[in-house]
Parts: structure tokens; sequence; C-alpha cells
């Protein structure tokens, strides 16, 4: 009985933390967007004019630390993109969809910076190659993916596993298992750890890549 209660419990918050205020306010208190703003000063280093796509964008949280740009964001979540649209919908082009139906979207081409931010481990191995795919095709020459992601850390202790099994990402990996991915679009990759997590976070992964 105990053991179904805790997973009524994990599912209850998986959903909950569908709604995006919900979301956006547990991601405050964990330490989540303290974590976005490092991660763009020091991964995305977007500079003013720059185009950038922001592959499942969520509500464009990643705006508040962002320059003036072209910035284009998408996600599947219509909630989140219209969240995104009300407010910096004077800042960006937001559309629903997934690389998949954007496949063919010539308005995402050329790109200097394409972000994929704690999204890669919602997706199966297959999905992910195909992310990266698209990634390097809509990037331009010398243009950068840049992605952070919760990764398997031996150094979490029993607690950080705990929240990070709370996470509705099904497809948390070791640095191995992103780097295996990432490489068969991009052989020019780098990761880096940050140096500690931030208040009750995982440990994130951060990867860079070069066109």
């Amino acid at each position: 009985m105990a053991e179904v209660n805790m997973l009524k419990i994990k599912f209850d918050l998986r959903d909950i933390l569908n709604v995006p205020f919900i979301y956006d306010s547990y991601q405050e208190i964990v330490g989540g967007n303290l974590i976005r703003r490092k991660f763009v000063v020091d991964y995305v280093r977007a500079k003013p004019g720059d185009t950038v796509v922001d592959i499942g964008c969520g509500p464009a949280q990643l705006l508040r630390w962002l320059p003036e740009m072209n910035y284009i964001g998408f996600d599947t979540n219509t909630k989140y993109i219209d969240l995104a649209q009300k407010a910096y919908g004077h800042r960006g082009l937001f559309l629903v969809g997934d690389t998949k139906k954007l496949e063919t979207d010539g308005r995402l081409l050329n790109a200097d910076i394409v972000i994929c931010c704690t999204m890669l481990h919602h997706l199966d191995d297959a999905q992910v190659l195909h992310v990266m795919r698209f990634a390097h095709k809509i990037l331009k020459p010398g243009g950068r993916l840049v992605c952070c992601e919760p990764c398997l850390a031996p150094d979490h202790g029993v607690f950080r596993d705990w929240m990070m099994s709370l996470d509705r990402g099904l497809y948390i990996r070791s640095e191995e298992g992103y780097r295996k991915l990432v490489t068969q679009a991009f052989p020019n990759i780098s990761t880096a750890f940050d140096p500690k997590p931030v208040r009750l976070s995982a440990r994130c992964l951060n990867i860079e890549c070069v066109k």
C-alpha cells in the first residue's frame, strides 16, 4: 500500500508541475531559475542582434536574461506558448510544435545559437537524435548548440536522487549517455558540470557544440 501511495504522489506532483505558474514557482524554490540564468550568462553568451532558436522554450524564461535579438522559441505545450506570447510577444516569435512539425520552417534557418535547456531528458534516444540533427541543420556554419540538462552524478546523495525521481522527464542520462547521442550530430562537443548544485536542484550538465 505504501508503494502505491508513493507512486500516486509522484504522479500527482508531475501533473501539478504541468501548470505553468506552479512550475515556475517550483523552479524558483529549488534553484532552477538560478541555473537558467547562469546557463545564459556562461554558456549561451548571446550578443545583441544574434538569431537564437530556443527548442522547447516553455514560457520563455530565458528571455529574462537574454539581450535584444532575433529570438524564436517553440514548444508543444500551448499553455506555455500563450504565456510566452503575453509576456514577451514584443521580443520574439513563439510557435507551437516540435522539431518534426517545424522541420521545414524556413524562419528557423541560419541561427547563430540553438538552445535546448532542460528539454532533452524528456525525450527518448530517437527523439534526441532528431533534435540534434535538426539543430545542426538550422545552425549557420560556426553556430553553436548549447544545452543544460539534469544529469546522473555519483555525488548527488539520497535527497537529490529523490528530487530527480520527481522530475517529469523520464530520460535523465549520465554524461556519457548524453555525449553518445549528441556526438552523432556534433563531433565538436564540450561538456562541463557546474561546480556545485544550486539549492535543491540536481547536478546539471552543460553541453556546447559548434557546427
